[in-house]
């Protein structure tokens, strides 16, 4: 039982993955296409929705899509730790570690929208690597 489990959430994890590989690759060739007007890559049909929103509306979506797969690796990886593991320490830590990022990743995009007045500058990238390791 304990090995049909492991695979249910390897391959949770792996669909997980991919999904939003998939997602932020084409959202990000889509707003190249905004932005630059050509793209050399081809948009599957399932992103086309996306073509119709203005290269700024791409942008600031970013942020909400990326939050929704925070959740989403966050799901998984409690859900896997708690059918997984007896030690309910895991799940403390777990919770702690995500709320630690999150928080650091807010304070970050704060720093930079209310001293910098934009969401682009090292703030922004260092908000975006910590949100990375919560969706890894």
């Amino acid at each position: 039982m304990k090995i049909k489990s492991l695979l249910f959430y390897f391959f949770v994890f792996w669909l997980l993955g991919y999904c939003r590989e998939f997602f932020f690759v084409h959202l990000n060739n889509i707003m190249y296409l905004k932005f630059y007007g050509h793209t050399t890559l081809p948009i599957p049909s399932i992103m086309s929705i996306f073509t119709s929103f203005s290269y700024e509306t791409l942008y600031y979506s970013k942020y909400p899509y990326t939050l929704l797969w925070v959740v989403l690796f966050f799901t998984a990886n409690y859900f896997a730790l708690k059918n997984l593991s007896l030690e309910k320490k895991l799940l403390r830590f777990l919770i702690y570690s995500y709320s630690i990022l999150l928080l650091l990743a807010g304070i970050s995009m704060m720093y930079g929208y209310f001293v910098n007045n934009q969401l682009q500058d090292d703030e922004y990238t260092f908000s975006r690597w910590l949100l990375g390791i919560a969706q890894s």
